[in-house]
């Protein structure tokens, strides 16, 4: 008789433990992806191949999503737990999302590869983890206001608010770059001295609305 209710309360544990496993994942896989919205020109999602137009009513996306804009094109994304990413025009990015375990916490790796411009404005959040990357580059971010661009085969960061790191896919060498400056890994791979933040890296993102260190400061 002890034995069956030892028994019996074992296995009530076991699948309480399950239970709540899986509704600690769900829970996080409702949390991924974010919605892609159009405001100006035109844009596209490619999932599996087929092609869904981006319009004003905000859509949608998720991990694998290639998100694109054409000439004059301009997409707001706003990612599931606040982050916010402006895309200029002809620009491509491709979102990945990778849900991993860290202790008794759910963590979600974001991957943003990027050909192209954006303006990011990114939270502290010890529940996600987000990287920008170029064909040369990585852009380290936690809890920033930045701008990250490839363009003529090198990357370009300018930092807004907060601190971003800059390292090289071809060298390994990395920067911090701090509010108020900007630098580059050239297309041959080396990360070039830090320099102040030039305006000309803003353009196209007036959509985004006034410059976000101003509305903070």
């Amino acid at each position: 008789m002890f034995r069956t209710k030892l028994t019996r309360l074992f296995q009530i544990v076991l699948l309480s433990g399950m239970l709540l496993s899986h509704i600690e994942i769900a829970s996080a896989q409702s949390n991924g992806g974010g919605q892609a919205q159009l405001v100006e020109g035109r844009a596209i999602i490619v999932r599996q191949g087929k092609e869904m137009e981006i319009d004003p009513y905000p859509m949608d996306f998720k991990d694998q999503d290639l998100i694109q804009t054409f000439d004059k094109g301009k997409v707001q994304l706003k990612l599931k737990g606040g982050d916010v990413i402006f895309l200029a025009p002809k620009t491509e990015i491709l979102f990945e999302e990778k849900l991993e375990t860290k202790g008794l916490v759910k963590i979600s790796n974001r991957t943003l590869k990027l050909k192209g411009r954006l303006l990011a404005r990114i939270q502290r959040n010890p529940a996600t983890e987000i990287q920008i990357r170029t064909p040369n580059a990585i852009v380290g971010v936690k809890g920033t206001e930045f701008v990250v661009e490839f363009l003529s085969k090198a990357t370009n960061v300018g930092t807004l608010k907060g601190t971003v790191n800059l390292s090289s896919l071809t060298t390994g060498d990395s920067i911090d770059l701090k509010a108020g400056t900007m630098s580059s890994v050239h297309a041959s791979g080396e990360v070039l001295p830090i320099t102040e933040f030039s305006g000309e890296l803003m353009r196209d993102f007036e959509f985004a609305g006034e410059s976000m260190s101003e509305k903070d400061s």
